[in-house]
């Protein structure tokens, strides 16, 4: 929409100039201004595992098991004045960044092993293990503007007019954590019959306070090989029959470094006029969980695999229904506290699901066509079973509410779009609270009171999908070969973020309300175009009221994985090209979407969440924004989808 070049031939730096991105820096400056920008990482990556094993005596032996991962990574980074790549305030300006990120974990294991046939029908396995594992990051950034030449770059701060910075919110960080872990096991089978386990566990970890570092979790499982049994040699259609089950207990510590001390950020007290007047201060943004713990689920499962017809039918069938309790979560807190949130564990929740797995041989004849099936079906309900105490119901700060899954989707519902005929009805005029106009988003009055505010709130659905599944088909035809892998994920709903208007989402998009150029095409509202899928326009404001209702979809999908062809050479041609074996390959990964109504609808490019929101605020009618679920919705954004790739390749063997 604007010329690239001056009329002189050089670039012109500010193409949009006169609209809201104006003080944007012409990309074209890439090329013209090479020796400006520097961009350079540099890393040295260890991987390191060492063991050692000895026979004490017979049955009885002792290994040790040593592994130590090391990464060290610097990125020296020059944005030079009026360049695209300049990101300072100040375009006209330089800027710098040198950063440094160090990282290093060891894991020490010392394990016990004692295995022993007794009568030839007795097997007994002992293991004992003792566990050390220590976590260490550093990572140090800096960064700087008014280097005075492009030629310096990042090798000398101290000629920069600007002082070096340090980031409180971004590559400056430190923490190390460690865990310490002790097992016996016991496993016991008869005849090869009747199989018995038993395990516990005990983990301390120094993420959580001092008094509750330790815990202890058993398990057990049990399995019979009911093929095994005599009288299953009279059903000759079954060839294969086992029966499992178990029942334990898992821990989970997975919280930051430090959580249980509570966390300051870096700011400034004004006592005075301009910058003199401003003192370092620091503000608390989490208190301390000094009772913090460990987070525990119990799990029973009960399991069968089965074979028919010589295996050529098999399968595996799971049931397995789990307790959770005293969950690690981040509580947010009244702005009134003066901190944002803090850790705790609370609450209880409850899952259970079903996964099967099904191989079917359709053709089975060597050296001629074979066709084989693999498919999969699975899916899982959750749901929170107690907050706090068992008196209470919902937390509607955290989105939380007895009887749903953990991640719901609380908000206004959309209705539609309110039109000329409602204004001309009065029905627009009923709602006294907001103010609305046509083409602004309607949304519904739950309490039928005529004015929208945070009790007209409702739960709309959740990111938990109905099931899971997918179909993988298998062909031979004498050297030639193929697979098709098909994934299908359905009845779930995900997060847009780039469509309500209240967040850029990670791949940089705005929203649309302004009607910004280079923006995603969707079906405005206009006088001309009265639909009731997106408001109308507003160059005065980028937040459409109840904008955060535009983003929630059915995220269904069917997707083809991957496709592969192969062909096998003959060994006669092989021992002519002195190989033992060739391969010739065809390999398209994510080549087709054979379903989804996101995409279908031109709102996404890749239907599958590839992120995780951070929470979907909405505008309330003072314009003040509120928040649901603080976390876990899944959202589909326009960065990174899955990429789609065609690869030929040979395999030689000589």
């Amino acid at each position: 929409m604007a010329s690239p070049y001056n009329q002189d031939g050089t670039v012109n730096l500010n193409p949009a100039e006169g609209s809201i991105d104006a003080a944007g820096i012409s990309p074209l400056t890439i090329l013209t201004k090479k020796d400006s920008y520097l961009g350079r990482t540099r890393s040295l990556r260890t991987f390191n595992s060492l063991y050692a094993e000895v026979n004490i005596v017979d049955g009885l032996r002792y290994r040790f098991n040593a592994g130590l991962n090391f990464s060290q990574s610097t990125y020296n980074g020059y944005g030079g004045p009026l360049t695209y790549f300049n990101t300072a305030t100040v375009q006209s300006s330089s800027n710098a960044e040198i950063s440094n990120t160090e990282y290093w974990d060891i894991n020490l294991q010392h394990l016990l092993y004692y295995d022993k046939v007794f009568a030839g029908k007795h097997k007994l396995g002992l293991t004992g293990l003792y566990e050390i594992t220590k976590n260490h990051s550093l990572g140090s950034r800096f960064t700087v503007t008014g280097v005075p030449a492009d030629y310096i770059k990042t090798s000398n701060f101290s000629l920069a007019s600007g002082q070096p910075v340090a980031s409180s919110d971004f590559g400056n960080s430190f923490s190390e954590v460690g865990l310490i872990s002790y097992m016996g096991r016991v496993n016991y089978s008869y005849n090869d019959r009747y199989l018995l386990t038993l395990t516990l566990r005990r983990d301390g970890s120094s993420t959580l306070s001092p008094a509750n570092r330790y815990f202890n979790y058993p398990a057990i499982g049990a399995g019979w090989n009911v093929i095994e049994e005599g009288f299953m040699k009279s059903v000759p259609v079954i060839s294969n029959l086992k029966l499992r089950g178990g029942w334990g207990i898992s821990g989970n510590r997975n919280v930051g470094a430090y959580s249980t001390l509570g966390a300051l950020s870096a700011g400034y007290y004004n006592f005075g006029l301009g910058t003199a007047g401003q003192q370092l201060a620091y503000t608390v943004t989490s208190l301390p969980a000094t009772d913090l713990g460990w987070q525990s689920t119990s799990q029973v499962d009960i399991g069968i695999d089965f074979g028919l017809l010589n295996n050529r039918i098999t399968a595996t069938v799971d049931w397995y229904h789990q307790k959770t309790k005293d969950i690690l979560l981040s509580v947010p807190l009244p702005p009134s506290n003066g901190a944002g949130s803090t850790l705790k564990n609370l609450g209880k929740t409850e899952g259970k699901g079903l996964e099967t797995s099904l191989t079917i041989e359709l053709f089975r004849k060597p050296r001629g066509f074979n066709w084989s099936a693999d498919l999969i079906y699975f899916f899982n309900r959750e749901k929170i079973t107690q907050l706090t105490t068992p008196d209470e119901k919902a937390n509607l700060g955290a989105g939380w509410f007895v009887g749903q899954p953990l991640s719901v989707i609380y908000d206004y519902r959309k209705l539609g779009i309110w039109q000329l005929a409602d204004q001309e009805n009065g029905t627009l005029a009923q709602q006294t609270s907001p103010v609305q106009f046509p083409g602004q988003i309607r949304v519904e009055d739950v309490n039928g009171d005529n004015k929208i505010d945070a009790s007209d709130r409702q739960i709309l659905g959740n990111f938990q999908p109905k099931w899971e599944g997918g179909i993988t088909n298998r062909f031979e035809f004498k050297n030639f070969d193929a697979s098709i892998v098909t994934y299908a994920r359905m009845g779930m709903k995900v997060l847009v973020p780039y469509l309500t208007g209240n967040s850029t989402g990670s791949g940089g998009f705005a929203f649309f309300n302004q009607s910004r150029v280079n923006q995603v095409k969707v079906d405005y509202w206009t006088e001309n175009n009265p639909t009731n899928a997106f408001p109308a326009p507003d160059a005065a404001s980028a937040v459409a009221y109840f904008g955060s209702t535009l983003g929630y979809y059915d995220g269904s999908f069917i997707k083809i994985r991957s496709i592969n062809l192969g062909y096998t050479f003959t060994s006669t041609l092989l021992k002519k090209a002195g190989a033992s074996s060739a391969r010739i390959y065809i390999n398209a990964t994510n080549p087709l979407i054979l379903y989804s109504p996101l995409v279908s609808q031109n709102l996404a490019v890749d239907p599958e969440g590839n992120s995780y929101a951070t929470g979907s605020a909405t505008l309330n009618p003072q314009g003040a924004s509120e928040r649901g679920a603080p976390e876990r919705q899944i959202s589909v954004n326009l960065n990174n989808p899955p990429v789609r790739q065609y690869t030929l390749g040979l395999n030689l063997k000589f």
